[in-house]
């Protein structure tokens, strides 16, 4: 799923604020920690924006091996990402 700047920001006021108001921890400058949070989640995304990139070109390397093994295209993207984010120890 991609998100835009807006939903990301979105989502990391939700965290921090959310975690602020909990109480399970404190921070001096919320605003700044809201920014570092919104930097590791757009960081993730280009990580999964990569892999997929890369699984795409694998199978289009593969392309006529797939076909005559008659696999569905999105159900080889599925496998193929998985295996690779396992090697590299990404976390999807």
């Amino acid at each position: 799923m991609r998100l835009n700047s807006e939903q990301i920001g979105d989502i990391a006021n939700r965290i921090v604020r959310g975690l602020v108001k909990r109480e399970y921890f404190d921070v001096e400058d919320a605003d700044e920690t809201e920014l570092l949070v919104r930097q590791v989640i757009a960081d993730e995304l280009r990580v999964e924006d990569k892999l997929n990139d890369e699984v795409r070109e694998l199978m289009r390397e593969h392309m006529d091996r797939i076909r005559r093994a008659d696999v569905e295209y999105h159900e080889m993207f599925k496998v193929i990402k998985a295996r690779l984010a396992k090697e590299r120890n990404i976390i999807l």
